[in-house]
């Protein structure tokens, strides 16, 4: 997989794959934020993929819900420039006993982004 991030304007940037994009960032510091930041759409990217695994995990044991929703929260650092945690919160609209709740929260553990920050992963850069 191989995501292209190109400059659109300014400190506009536009993320590509798969014929689908994702816009960040603005033109100048006068512009309005068009997109969220990298930063948030890495939160954000927490939070889609968590919820992708509640509704795996709903579908499958037939669990009826009328919605959820998750925020993601972070703390941050500055010196260098990082997120130091994560809080996932699930805000789910359903009955589920113990056992189901228990096997929700694994369900949603199993998560790509989440268990790619967990493990800190190798960060290789090339300029070409």
């Amino acid at each position: 997989m191989s995501v292209k991030v190109s400059q659109v304007e300014g400190m506009k940037l536009k993320a590509e794959y798969d014929g689908l994009e994702v816009i960040s960032g603005r033109v100048d510091e006068d512009s309005a934020q068009e997109g969220l930041s990298p930063g948030k759409l890495m939160a954000a990217s927490l939070g889609m993929c968590t919820g992708m695994h509640v509704l795996w995990y709903l579908k499958r044991h037939g669990i009826e819900h009328s919605g959820f929703e998750i925020s993601v929260d972070t703390v941050n650092e500055k010196n260098p420039s990082r997120c130091i945690e994560f809080t996932t919160s699930v805000k789910l609209k359903a009955e589920l006993t113990d056992r189901q709740r228990e096997g929700l929260v694994a369900e949603a553990n199993r998560c790509y982004v989440g268990n790619t920050l967990k493990d800190a992963p190798a960060i290789n850069l090339k300029l070409d």
